[in-house]
């Protein structure tokens, strides 16, 4: 049997009211080993970089300090980014299952990233080219209403430097990407590869890479099933028969045989009605500074904050009125 294997290869989390000993602790890093770079990144006022690969560390430090003593701002926390080749160089002395098990066990931490790859080292299943001819002929069904395709060129032959399809939108919480791995190892290679390379990526953010490793944390499905199972949900290859409903078109072979034995796999979660203090805490950490601005400007005046008030009291709909009467509720009892 013809065996692919899947890996992380993107992890991002941002782990709140914590200082940088827990962050180090939760990673089995050690701070001697991380380097200030000159600049932060993602809004953070500082970052570090592991001496050893590509795990990054951003944090904004209320004392200024890139160190040990740095004093973190607790409310914007500290984000945790290991990219693709620094999941790899992790991994060759930590787990990152362990890692996702052990974080998901912790309150006040954010998934905000994860990338699940499967990599096919012939394209015997997953063939680029293949693919790229389905979606030109329109022989694919999906719940993602747009695929785009990036191509690179070499200006002196024209021959390919690289050709990478996405299937939905790249700003989503679920995106698929697809590429030529054989053409971006030629570009960083001397000698001729003659092997056919394609991987395929699936890019889960924030409530779906939570849903995610709600899963990966029950232990039931494996690494392999989790993909398997999210493109089942969301992408079908077909053969084209005389039916004029392309629904009912038969699913190609080498998509049924990179799919077969695994379920479809649910990534949304019913939304929760916000409660008062979600709306307090929005209005906190969103527009708290734009409130700011504008009453020292007005010199402390508020008759237009009583005047957006009046509006807004008359605009208010059945979840502002369901959460006031839970709020209250609380109150009295």
């Amino acid at each position: 049997m013809y065996m692919l294997s899947v890996i992380i290869d993107w992890l991002e989390f941002t782990v709140l009211k914590c200082q940088l000993d827990t962050v180090m602790e939760i990673l089995e890093l050690k701070i001697e080993d991380f380097s200030p770079l000159s600049k932060g990144r993602f809004g953070y006022h500082h970052q570090l970089k592991w001496n050893d690969g590509n795990v990054f560390i951003m944090f904004t430090s209320i004392n200024d300090r890139v160190d040990a003593d740095a004093k973190i701002n607790e409310k914007s926390g500290i984000h945790v980014m290991i990219t693709g080749q620094g999941c790899r160089q992790f991994s060759t002395s930590h787990n990152l299952n362990e890692l996702i098990i052990a974080l998901s066990a912790r309150d006040h931490v954010n998934f905000t990233r994860i990338d699940l790859a499967i990599d096919d080292y012939e394209s015997h299943i997953i063939n680029f080219t293949c693919i790229h001819d389905h979606a030109l002929r329109g022989h694919f069904t999906s719940r993602w209403s747009k695929w785009d395709e990036v191509n690179s060129r070499q200006t002196s032959s024209n021959e390919y430097l690289g050709r990478t399809m996405y299937f939905g939108s790249q700003q989503s919480d679920l995106f698929c990407r697809i590429y030529d791995k054989t053409l971006e190892r030629k570009a960083n290679a001397d000698e001729d590869i003659d092997t056919e390379w394609t991987r395929l990526e699936l890019v889960y953010r924030k409530e779906r890479a939570s849903m995610l490793v709600k899963y990966l944390v029950d232990g039931e499905l494996s690494l392999g099933s989790l993909l398997k199972g999210t493109l089942k949900q969301y992408l079908r290859f077909l053969t084209p028969s005389r039916d004029s409903n392309k629904a009912r078109w038969p699913t190609a072979p080498w998509w049924e045989q990179l799919l077969e034995e695994v379920a479809p796999l649910k990534l949304t979660i019913k939304k929760e009605a916000r409660t008062i203090e979600d709306m307090t805490s929005w209005v906190e950490q969103q527009i708290s500074p734009t409130i700011a601005a504008i009453i020292k400007a007005h010199e402390g005046d508020l008759s237009w904050l009583r005047s957006i008030l009046y509006s807004g009291a008359e605009r208010l709909t059945q979840k502002h009125t369901d959460a006031i009467r839970q709020y209250q509720k609380g109150l009295t009892a």
